[in-house]
This record gives C-alpha cells, structure tokens and sequence, in this order.
C-alpha cells in the first residue's frame, strides 16, 4: 500500500489560504478535520496492566479539498502514517500515543487518548470502553488547527481475530493565523470506526474504517498486541 501511493500528488503544505468566503472554509475545515483528526488503530478491548499495543499503520483518508491551494476535488485522497504505542494500567484504564505525518507534507499530529473500561471482556460477555482524546497538530503555517473527541466502543475476541466498533464525536478549532477575513471555523462531527485486529502470535494486524462527518479513510496496520 506504502508503494502505490499517489506519488504524484503536489504538496500538502498548507502554507496559505486561497479561500474567499466563509461556507467554502467550513466545508475545508471538515475536510481537515477528517484527515488530520485521530485515527483509532487499536481495538476498544483493554490491555491490562500488563499489556501494551505497539505498532505503524498507513493511513488513506479522503477530502473534498486539495490541502495546500483549496481547490475542489472530489475524492482527493491523502496518505498518512501513523506511530502508536498503547499501554495498560490497574484500574481498567489504557493510556495511548500517536504521531501522524502526512507523507508528502512537513504536517504531523500528536494525539493523546485515555480509556476506561466499562465492561471488562470475558469469554461470553463482549469488552466495551469509553475513550476521550485530544490531538495538537503542527507544521501548518497557515492554520493553528487541534481536535479532541469522545467514543463509545465494543470489541469481542473470537480465537485470533477480535472485531471491533467505535461511535463517537470529534469536534475541531480550525483558527487562520495569516492576515485574512475568514473567521475560525470549529467543526462538530460524528465519528464511527469499525474494524478487525488480527493475531498471528508473532506480530498483529488491523484493517479499519473511519468516517468522519460525510468523509472516511482506511487503515491498515502492523504492530504487536499483548
């Protein structure tokens, strides 16, 4: 997937904005809401506090905006990677970290999330858990950009694989930081994800799916899972 990227996409930088009235910034604000917002990799079944999550995953997330001049294009598809590493603690709570670079961009993201088990998972009974996260991102010379968001999730492990659903909100501050007329826009979208981690005993894989508001992406991921 890392290979068949859109190598010849111009630049993500987003080093200016082009754009002229407020409606054509609320809808880009959505666009940028969805590609640079958290992507959840990790199933909402916690660790433990013994266990931990650590993997790189490859993110394609979709915009109806091209990032660094505006223009409109329908489908226009951004290619992210994605760092994480999750870690278990007593008391039901997971602690987890991400950093996200666009691959074509000086763009990165750091995301703080916190779990909390609200039913423990069992051999009959399903794991469910509430998150909340918060994600700074930097390298946009144009925008000082953030997001944070809250989900309700459920995951239950059948042999190797553990299928998994998240449904949440993501709210946004999108905040122009040239000199220009457009006022901050400040996003409040739905959130679902939904996916499988996979466990081969010596390394882990995940496929998900995320939809953001009316825009969505796909992740695959490799990492390990204990």
């Amino acid at each position: 997937m890392l290979l068949g990227s859109n190598a010849a996409l111009a630049s993500n930088d987003i080093n200016q904005i082009n754009l002229t009235t407020q409606s054509e910034f609320s809808n880009y604000a959505e666009s940028l809401t969805n590609v640079l917002s958290y992507k959840t990799t990790t199933p909402p079944e916690l660790l433990g506090w013994v266990g931990f999550d650590l993997g790189v995953s490859y993110t394609q997330a979709n915009s109806n905006f091209k990032l660094s001049d505006q223009s409109a294009a329908n489908s226009h598809q951004v290619d992210l990677i994605n760092l994480q590493a999750n870690k278990g603690f007593p008391g039901g709570i997971d602690l987890n970290v991400q950093y996200s670079m666009l691959t074509d961009s000086s763009i990165t993201s750091l995301t703080g999330e916190l779990r909390y088990a609200l039913i423990q998972g069992g051999v009959i009974n399903p794991s469910v858990s509430v998150g909340g996260f918060y994600t700074k991102v930097s390298g946009v010379k144009a925008l000082d950009v953030s997001s944070y968001g809250i989900d309700l999730g459920v995951s239950k492990g059948f042999a190797n694989f553990t299928p998994y659903a998240n449904i949440g909100w993501v709210g946004a501050s999108i905040d122009p930081t040239l000199d220009t007329t457009l006022k901050s826009e400040s996003p409040n979208l739905l959130k679902f994800n939904a996916g499988v981690n996979i466990n081969f005993v010596a390394f882990d894989v995940l496929i998900g799916y995320q939809q953001v508001g009316e825009l969505d992406s796909l992740t695959l991921k490799a990492g390990y899972r204990f």
